[in-house]
């Protein structure tokens, strides 16, 4: 999962992946890779709370903070815990403390043995990046300010010809008009750590609020929930959308396999993302996005996949200095279509705040952006229909924050 592991909205993925199971689902949560953080017993709690009401089921926590202050009872409590289950569960925290208090011990060696016993593994943002065979350090680089560089990852999917640079947060947007795509790292940042994978290895960015899930059995991989997939290798990307499914042998480099075989069929290629001008190119996202949606047919997942890329190409246009005509006309198409797609939501729908979470705070993001460029008119009917769909907005000195009337 690229980011929302304990939504609502992604309640539907936990609920699918606990179905795929013969007999009782044993859940249990792993607590590691947050186990640095102060709050590491309120995140467990949380998500002990949230298995238990979306997916019906018992979570118990197997506690292993840290590899070196865990004591044998605690050890044991968690190989115990973990010995049962076929439902593992794990996510926030940090990859790199993850990989360091996971390496070597038995507790991450049952975990690798589970898996290939058929257990399920439900691995999120720092913990996905963990298991790579390459590991991202996020805070590293993105915190501290250190060189762009990868470390040896749990590389677990190896013994399946994998050899997988997982990506989590990979659309990510927070950094405003700073570009933090994949994982906070932003594109020009990420071309310089990609020239330092060797070539047999294989990138899988996961969007935020999207899973990608990997069937070891029947050897596909299949794409769910709000956003898309994106398979890198030498400078090339295919992109899945949500509902739509690849084989796994995608992910296996060609080193890997054997054989050069085919190539896969490409989605936008980077190379020409690099050398298309910006304004080029937001002409073709506005096109795109318009087209797309005037034709009725775009579903709300086409259309908040449409809305992100055309927020992004407008974000580019500012950056290469693109005439303002352009530029407004960008942004008045993003207030156009997220009004036009305020008409999907149903202001009675029992399950409103999941079902459209990441849309809603998609249209927060795009109307902070229509604020700092001055468009205050747009960015008050914005606020205006969300009000009216029962949606609050509170802006506060930490950022905008949303409740909705129909929150249980």
């Amino acid at each position: 999962m690229g980011s929302g592991e304990l939504t609502a909205s992604m309640s539907k993925v936990h609920r699918w992946i606990a179905s795929k199971i013969e007999g009782p689902v044993r859940a249990v949560f792993l607590d590691t890779p947050a186990g640095f953080e102060l709050n590491a017993d309120d995140i467990s709690r949380k998500a002990v709370e949230y298995v238990s009401r979306y997916v019906g089921v018992p979570c118990p926590i197997a506690s292993f903070k840290s590899a070196a202050k865990a004591t044998e009872w605690e050890t044991k409590n968690a190989l115990r815990k973990l010995g049962h289950a076929n439902y593992i569960f794990a996510g926030p925290g940090s990859p790199t403390y993850a990989v360091r208090h996971w390496r070597n011990t038995p507790v991450f060696d049952l975990v690798t043995r589970r898996l290939s016993e058929g257990a399920h593994l439900v691995l999120a943002s720092a913990a996905a990046i963990a298991v790579g065979r390459y590991c991202l350090p996020v805070y590293e680089i993105y915190k501290v300010g250190e060189d762009p560089h990868w470390v040896d990852g749990l590389d677990i999917l190896s013994p399946y010809g994998l050899e997988l640079v997982i990506v989590t947060h990979w659309n990510n947007t927070e950094g405003g008009a700073h570009d933090t795509r994949h994982c906070f790292m932003g594109e020009s940042r990420f071309r310089m750590l990609e020239a330092l994978l060797p070539a047999s290895a294989v990138v899988l960015g996961v969007d935020e609020y999207t899973a990608c899930v990997l069937d070891l059995a029947s050897r596909e991989c299949r794409v769910t929930a709000a956003g898309r997939v994106t398979v890198r290798r030498n400078g090339e990307e295919s992109v899945f959308p949500s509902g739509s499914s690849f084989s796994l042998d995608l992910l296996r480099s060609r080193a890997a396999a054997g054989e050069e075989g085919p190539k896969p069929e490409l989605g936008f290629d980077l190379r020409e993302r690099a050398t298309v001008p910006a304004g080029e190119l937001l002409l073709r996202q506005l096109e795109k996005a318009e087209r797309e949606w005037a034709s009725g047919a775009a579903s709300l997942a086409d259309l908040v996949s449409d809305l992100y890329e055309l927020a992004r190409a407008v974000d580019g246009a500012i950056e290469a200095g693109v005439e303002e005509d352009l530029v407004s006309r960008g942004r008045a198409s993003l207030g156009r279509l997220l009004m036009s797609g305020s008409g999907q939501i149903s202001p009675s729908s029992a399950d409103l705040v999941g079902g459209i979470a990441p849309f809603v705070e998609l249209l927060i993001d795009v109307r902070s952006r229509l604020r700092a460029a001055n468009e205050w008119a747009l960015a008050d009917e914005l606020r205006g229909r969300l009000a009216a769909l029962g949606i609050t907005l509170d802006d506060g000195s930490a950022g905008t924050t949303w409740k909705s009337s129909n929150s249980q």
